[in-house]
């Protein structure tokens, strides 16, 4: 612009304008865009002492302090949670081994990332009265989740007889309607776990047979799909070191933990016992996850599984035992 000459009032405003333009756009540099939030983690889980690690966790704040936030839902029924964790309504699940194997059947990408427990003692055998032998046992209605962990737990039982399952009636029964069965005499003998253990013996019913009796044979854990792994690894770890910090205080502190229990699940339960259950730490973990030729190893159960579960027709693919493990995710 020649020296001396003015700005015209138009070219003024123009230049105004585009000053302002500019002080926008530079600030909309500076600002960036809104972070979505990662959704939840949908976890299902039993009422099972082996599992409450995981509700101390959140009601600790660890899961919290972590940065994850996990919505956690207990169905009270084994087969629908199996039924909607295929259908893709969890992320996760807790549940046994055995039910591991047949859910590869619908997910068969899925890995138990940690093992919970192991079953000793807790899994029953209930009766109105036990059975002198093996001529008093044939026949009779054994209830069970058919396709499930419980039917290796029953044909032990009946091996200490001389028997299988040709000699006996099974009848498909999940654990929760087993004290029922029972006590309206629909089924003679019925697998089930605490807190419905509790109730049937209750109402007169005994123990014939437990996990006590085969080490090893019952272990449960947490199990994630693995593209839930892949894409949010982080996330899951963070899960699954909050769950062995949970479990260490309750080690630390079993009253106020049980009392903290009970609170969370009031109207479900007003048992928390740990009696037959097994917690597993970090360590146990790791010894559980090797290779081996007997029961100490989940790897060598799970081949029992497998092997069972063909047999009776339930598995045509056959999984390879030590794929349904993922170590990466221990602490």
């Amino acid at each position: 612009m020649p020296a001396g000459e003015t700005v015209s009032p138009i070219r003024r405003s123009a230049l105004r304008a585009a000053l302002c333009y500019a002080t926008v756009a530079l600030a909309g540099c500076d600002r960036q865009a809104p972070v979505r939030a990662a959704p939840p983690l949908r976890i299902a889980i039993d009422l099972w002492a082996g599992y409450y690690p995981l509700l101390l966790a959140r009601e600790l704040g660890y899961l919290k302090a972590a940065g994850i936030e996990v919505e956690i839902s207990l169905p009270e029924n084994t087969r629908r949670l199996l039924s909607d964790f295929s259908a893709g309504s969890y992320d996760g699940v807790c549940v046994s081994l055995g039910d591991v194997i047949t859910l590869t059947r619908t997910s068969p990408d899925i890995r138990m990332v940690l093992a919970s427990d192991e079953s000793a003692g807790g899994d029953v055998l209930l009766a109105r009265e036990p059975f002198a032998d093996a001529a008093a046992l044939r026949g009779k209605r054994i209830g069970t989740s058919l396709g499930g962990f419980g039917e290796l737990l029953v044909l032990r039982y009946l091996a200490r007889f001389g028997l299988s399952f040709d000699d006996v009636k099974l009848v498909n029964a999940d654990a929760s309607s087993v004290p029922e069965l029972l006590k309206r005499g629909e089924v003679d003998v019925g697998h089930s776990w605490e807190p419905y253990v509790s109730m049937a013996r209750n109402s007169g019913c005994k123990a014939v047979f437990s996990s006590a009796d085969t080490p090893g044979l019952i272990v449960d854990g947490l199990i994630f799909r693995l593209g839930v792994i892949e894409s949010r690894p982080d996330a899951v770890r963070a899960v699954v070191a909050a769950w062995f910090r949970a479990l260490a205080w309750w080690d630390s502190h079993p009253a106020e933990g049980d009392q903290r229990l009970l609170v969370l699940l009031k109207g479900r339960t007003n048992d928390v016992s740990r009696d037959g259950i097994k917690l597993l730490g970090v360590a146990e973990n790791r010894a559980k996850f090797r290779q081996g030729d007997t029961d100490s190893s989940i790897v060598h159960v799970a081949d029992q599984y497998i092997q069972h579960f063909i047999s009776r027709g339930y598995l045509i693919r056959r999984p390879e035992p030590a794929s349904l493990i993922d170590l990466r995710m221990l602490p």
